[in-house]
């Protein structure tokens, strides 16, 4: 499952505690500038993969394409995705080699797992500045440490029906 994620310097604002009776003031900021985070998860492993990269568009797309087949020489990639206008599509633009693309239906980000992944990321880096974005990706690559481990990545799956039919034919 693949996708990506915007994380930018505009802060994200969430709801926090406060004493009764006191209003809580978060400081914030408007700083406009962005980064990607392109992410997959194998469903059947549980493994995470992930890249940092300044922007979205074909080229960028391919790359990370390129990235998760080096993860793994030997296997066959499956990659299941949405249908962004900057994502490759088989048959019009070059994909690696043991690399297969399915496309996600129209408007169903539920169907994709790794949505989860943003939300748990965006709640740990939630009512922060960051000055720099060296500084956001450092706060990004702390939350994304989880899920190094494969139980974690498998909580985000939930009671799907992905993880049990995933990789049926391996043992």
């Amino acid at each position: 499952m693949q996708d990506e994620g915007r994380f930018g310097l505009h802060t994200i604002v969430r709801r926090c505690w406060g004493l009764r009776g006191e209003r809580v003031v978060k400081t914030n900021q408007k700083k406009y500038q962005w980064g990607y985070l392109y992410g997959a998860l194998e469903i059947g492993t549980g493994k995470a993969e992930s890249l940092f990269m300044p922007n979205v568009g074909l080229e960028v797309s391919e790359v990370f394409l390129r990235h998760l087949a080096e993860s793994d020489p030997e296997a066959e990639h499956i990659v299941i995705w949405d249908g962004a206008g900057f994502h490759q599509k088989e048959g019009k633009h070059p994909v690696p080699d043991r690399v297969h693309l399915v496309q996600l239906p129209a408007y169903c980000p539920e169907l994709n797992p790794i949505e989860k992944l943003w939300d748990v990321i965006k709640e740990g880096i939630c009512n922060r500045i960051f000055h720099t974005m060296d500084d956001l990706w450092a706060a990004v690559c702390e939350e994304l440490k989880p899920f190094n481990q494969p139980e974690r990545v498998h909580q985000l799956l939930g009671e799907s029906d992905l993880l049990s039919t995933a990789n049926a034919s391996s043992k």
